[in-house]
């Protein structure tokens, strides 16, 4: 383990929380990060929050950080927000969209929370769907929003995705331990729903979701 040698008050209270986070926990700050998606009515490929900073001022995102983290047994203030970059892909086709969220080099996809802000159509056989597997080594997400009549206005998913992402030598540990709940081997954790109340078209309506 490395050692903290900064002097003076404010640098004894740094070194504390250095050592805190990394004893207490038993984790290094970088064992786990988080990677934000948009999935929106736009339908393309979003990333909001880069910092964790950023993310902590926005409701939404620091309770999904905070739960991940009471999740893992990490503090919120030492997880990293880190950006997809162009590994986060959206295809539209149609009606359709596809989304692919690939674990990081190095990583394994560990958890995952969906946030659901809203959805148009939201009631009936013909409300907006949403859907998503997550494996060790990939989130992958489909979308269905009808094209409606004349004048029946715009159809749409939007919410957030936020997938954690722990180094691949420490998953298969993490998943024994309850830390990880995406399985690491066998069938992915699966989520899907249909609109924004009751029960549509034999899928209960979006909401959130842990995974």
């Amino acid at each position: 383990m490395g050692k903290c040698t900064l002097s003076g008050l404010a640098s004894v209270a740094f070194c504390l929380f250095w050592l805190f986070a990394q004893n207490a926990w038993g984790q290094q700050p970088d064992d786990l990060v988080i990677t934000t998606h948009h999935i929106n009515a736009v339908r393309d490929a979003r990333t909001p929050w880069n910092e964790i900073q950023n993310c902590m001022r926005d409701a939404a995102c620091a309770a999904a950080v905070n739960g991940i983290g009471a999740q893992v047994g990490i503090p919120s203030n030492a997880i990293r927000l880190v950006g997809a970059g162009a590994a986060f892909t959206a295809r539209p086709e149609g009606e359709e969209t596809h989304y692919s969220i690939p674990a990081l080099d190095g990583r394994k996809i560990c958890r995952v929370q969906v946030r659901t802000t809203s959805v148009v159509p939201a009631t009936g056989d013909r409300a907006s769907l949403f859907s998503l597997s997550a494996a060790p080594a990939a989130v992958a997400i489909y979308t269905w929003t009808p094209r409606r009549g004349i004048g029946g206005g715009r159809s749409w998913y939007d919410g957030m995705v936020f997938v954690a992402h722990v180094k691949a030598g420490l998953a298969d540990d993490y998943s024994k331990s309850g830390k990880c709940s995406v399985p690491q081997t066998g069938q992915p954790a699966a989520y899907a729903c249909r609109g924004a109340s009751g029960v549509n078209h034999g899928l209960a309506a979006c909401g959130s979701k842990d995974l």
